[in-house]
């Protein structure tokens, strides 16, 4: 997602604020509490990027080859998609 955009814009530093449906200020944890509204702001989409990377990590399901290898292989796919999909149709 984030190289497909980088690629549409023709740039990095785009800065935004994102909003996850877990720290929303309206879903309930285990207990019925309303989880706090946490909004997370990134100055470029490389940081969130690197920040959703590394989450898997913290998160216990990824190690930091897996990130890195993840990042560089999602680079390449969006390339690929963003290179050579939705391009006009050859007429026979």
């Amino acid at each position: 997602m984030f190289q497909v955009l980088r690629r549409f814009y023709a740039r990095d530093d785009i800065a935004f604020t994102f909003i996850s449906d877990e720290f929303n200020g309206v879903t309930l944890d285990r207990e019925g509490n309303v989880r706090p509204l946490v909004p997370r702001t990134f100055r470029s989409l490389s940081e969130a990027e690197e920040e959703n990377g590394q989450s898997r990590i913290y998160l216990g399901i990824h190690w930091a080859f897996d990130k890195r290898e993840g990042i560089a292989q999602g680079r390449r796919v969006a390339d690929h998609v963003f290179d050579h999909a939705f391009q006009p149709a050859h007429k026979p």
